[in-house]
């Protein structure tokens, strides 16, 4: 069966949006429209999704993974180089540290982040990158950075990408699960299930529904409001329009193209979809 049967888009529909990028992982949008995206070697991409056009405003130094901006501009940017949640001034290129322990230990992972509206932080402390493991955690850090709260959880099978939801409730990737949890009034429990995928990036529309991307095999999944079994939305089998998928983020005047970062590539694509995403918070920063 062809691909335009076998998913809700067709991959003929992609188009690029930034080339050149040195291994992009993650990606979101800012309050005014433009995306922003990590590095490898610790870049920091600013994207004009209007124009194609893309530039350099800073390095880390590090391995930019999960990014989320503030009320003022500022990058929230988990470094995996650096072990660190890092806070970058993009009119400057100036670096500093944002939080780099939880509970007084030293952070291992940091992957993905969200805001909250009131300006707390979370971020998901991935641990060790074994199947087999299942020491990962979520942080939770107070408006104006600085030492982490632990949130307690049963035991987290590497914990990635991350959306809250207008309720309150984060969804959270579980990779080595493979699945997706919800935390809601501190309870911890099993989504969706994801079987045969390496799920890493989540994004949440406006009806609720969720985009998952998928590091292998290549492909971007929804999960139906309410949870149930995923919808294949694109599914590149070849690994060569869309190598592993990482994160994905709506963007546009309507929220309703769907930016995909690609840590296996040198591009952020982007697709038109049937769906409008749940907009991000911008909060104001202690």
């Amino acid at each position: 069966m062809s691909e335009t049967f076998q998913s809700a888009l067709s991959l003929r529909e992609l188009r690029t949006l930034a080339d050149g990028l040195d291994h992009p992982e993650g990606i979101t949008v800012d309050g005014e429209g433009k995306l922003w995206a990590g590095g490898e070697a610790g870049q920091i991409y600013r994207i004009d999704p209007d124009t194609a056009g893309c530039e350099q405003v800073a390095s880390t130094g590090g391995f930019v993974l999960g990014l989320c901006l503030d009320g003022a501009g500022r990058i929230y940017a988990c470094d995996m180089g650096r072990l660190a949640v890092l806070r970058i001034l993009p009119d400057t290129g100036e670096v500093d540290v944002y939080c780099e322990q939880a509970g007084g230990k030293p952070l291992r992972s940091p992957n993905w982040l969200v805001f909250e509206e009131d300006g707390t932080l979370w971020f998901s402390d991935s641990g060790t990158d074994d199947p087999a493991a299942a020491d990962g955690t979520l942080v939770r850090v107070p408006s104006g950075g600085g030492d982490g709260e632990v949130v307690e959880t049963p035991p987290l099978k590497f914990p990635n990408g991350m959306a809250l939801a207008p309720d309150g409730s984060l969804f959270v990737i579980e990779t080595h699960r493979p699945c997706v949890s919800v935390l809601t009034n501190g309870a911890l429990r099993t989504y969706a299930e994801l079987p045969r995928t390496v799920p890493d990036g989540l994004a949440l529309d406006a009806d609720g529904g969720l985009l998952v991307s998928c590091y292998q095999p290549n492909r971007i999944l929804r999960i139906p409001p309410g949870g149930g079994d995923p919808e294949l939305v694109l599914d590149d089998w070849t690994g060569t329009i869309l190598p592993t998928p990482t994160n994905v983020a709506f963007f546009g005047k309507d929220l309703s193209r769907l930016a995909i970062a690609s840590l296996g590539g040198w591009a952020v694509k982007a697709v038109e979809t049937p769906w409008r995403g749940q907009p991000l918070h911008y909060p104001a920063v202690g």
